[in-house]
C-alpha cells in the first residue's frame, strides 16, 4: 500500500463531522436548556458568569456523554450535577471561596418543607439574598426549594448523604431568614464578609478582573464603526492578537480571522440582515447591543439580536477579546428584556 493511500483525510473534514455532532447535541438540550441556565444564574449572580458556566457545563456534558454506555434518563439533573461541580471547582480553584465538605451536625433533623423562596419572596425583591450562602448551602436551597429535588437526588448531584443536605438546608433557609429580618449574616465559609458594624453583605464569588479605564470609549468607537459598515476600522480597533468569540459556537484569533470571519458574515454585502449598533449600560457595564432587520425589508421595526461585551488590552486603547452573545438566547432575553427592548434570540448554533 503506497504511502498516499494511507494518507489521513484533512482535519477540517473531521472538523465538520464534529461541529455537526455538536449541532445535534445542543439543539437535543433545548428543552431543558432554559432550566438549567436559571439554575447557574442562581449560583453565580451574574447573567454573565451564568453564561459562562453553562457553557463550561455543556462542553464537558458533550466530552461525558460521548463514554456513556447506558441513556441518561434525568437530563436536567445530570447537566445540573455538572453544572454544581463545576461550579464549586472554581471556586476552589479561585481560592476567594473556601468551599468545605459538607457536615451532617443535625443531620436527623426532619425536613420539614418549608419553602424559604416563597415565604422570603427571594424569587423576586429578594434573590440577591441567595448570594449571602456558603456554596453548597446556596446549591441546596436552590436545588430543594426551586427546582423541588428530592433530598436524595440533591444528595447524589452534590456527592453527599441525604441527611448532610437536610442539614444543609436548615442553616441555608436559617441564613435567608435571618437575612430577610435584617439581622447579621455569619460570614461562613467565605461566602460573605463583614464590614465591623455587625452587618454583612454578598461578596461576588467570580468576579472577574478589574476593567481597565477608556472601555466606554472604546465601545463606543466600535459601535460607531458597525453603523458605518466601516469594516477596516472595526479590525482597526483589535490588538494585533486579539480575538472575538461567538459564545459556543465560533472564535477568532487576529486581524484577519476577525475581518474574514465575524466581521464580514455581519456587516459584509452578502449578509441578509442589516444591523444597527447602540451603547446601553446594564447592571453597571456599558454594553453594545446590535439591532437587526432584514436587508429585503428595511420597513420591517428592527429588533435587538445581539449583545456584544469587550475586554481592552492593558495599556493600550486596543480591544482584546469581543464576546458576541448571538446563540445565547437566556442572555438576550435577560439583557434586552431587563431593559425593555424588543429582542429576538437565534437558536443555539450556526451550524
Amino acid at each position: 500500500m503506497s504511502a498516499a493511500a494511507t494518507k489521513p483525510e484533512p482535519i477540517y473534514v473531521q472538523a465538520g463531522e464534529l461541529r455537526q455532532a455538536r449541532r445535534n447535541f445542543l439543539v437535543a438540550l433545548e428543552p431543558v436548556r432554559p432550566a438549567v441556565y436559571g439554575y447557574c444564574r442562581r449560583l453565580t449572580g451574574t447573567v454573565w458568569d451564568a453564561e459562562d458556566l453553562l457553557q463550561e457545563t455543556l462542553v464537558k456534558a458533550l466530552s461525558d456523554a460521548s463514554q456513556r454506555h447506558e441513556p441518561i434518563s434525568n437530563v436536567q439533573a445530570w447537566l445540573i450535577r455538572i453544572a454544581t461541580n463545576t461550579w464549586l471547582d472554581t471556586l476552589r480553584r479561585s481560592g476567594r471561596v473556601t468551599v468545605q465538605d459538607f457536615s451532617e451536625p443535625g443531620a436527623d433533623r426532619p425536613d420539614d418543607g418549608a419553602d424559604p423562596l416563597t415565604s422570603l419572596e427571594v424569587e423576586s425583591a429578594l434573590g440577591h439574598l441567595l448570594l449571602v450562602l456558603p456554596p453548597r448551602e446556596r446549591a441546596c436551597v436552590v436545588l430543594k426549594d426551586v427546582f423541588h429535588y428530592s433530598l436524595a437526588e440533591i444528595a447524589q448531584m452534590l456527592d453527599t448523604t441525604a441527611g448532610a443536605v437536610k442539614s444543609a438546608l436548615h442553616r441555608g433557609r436559617g441564613t435567608l431568614a435571618t437575612a430577610r429580618d435584617g439581622g447579621p449574616v455569619p460570614a461562613d465559609d467565605g461566602a460573605a464578609a463583614g464590614d465591623g458594624t455587625g452587618s454583612t453583605q454578598a461578596r461576588p464569588t467570580q468576579a472577574g478582573p478589574p476593567r481597565p479605564e477608556g472601555h466606554p470609549e472604546l465601545l463606543r468607537r466600535l459601535a460607531d464603526a458597525f453603523n458605518s459598515y466601516d469594516i477596516d476600522a472595526m479590525v482597526s480597533l483589535f490588538l494585533a492578537g486579539g480575538r472575538t468569540e461567538v459564545i459556543g459556537n465560533v472564535s477568532e484569533t487576529g486581524h484577519e480571522e476577525i475581518r474574514t470571519g465575524s466581521m464580514t458574515h455581519t456587516f459584509g454585502p452578502d449578509a441578509a440582515e442589516l444591523y444597527r449598533a447602540s451603547v446601553h449600560r446594564y447592571d453597571g457595564e456599558d454594553l453594545i447591543l446590535l439591532w437587526e432587520r432584514p436587508k429585503d425589508a428595511p420597513e420591517t421595526p428592527e429588533v435587538v439580536a445581539d449583545v456584544l461585551r469587550l475586554s481592552c488590552a492593558h495599556g493600550e486603547p486596543l480591544i482584546a477579546e469581543l464576546r458576541w452573545y448571538f446563540f445565547c438566547p437566556e442572555v438576550l432575553s435577560e439583557v434586552a428584556g431587563g431593559l425593555g427592548l424588543p429582542f429576538k434570540t437565534n437558536g443555539v448554533s450556526y451550524f
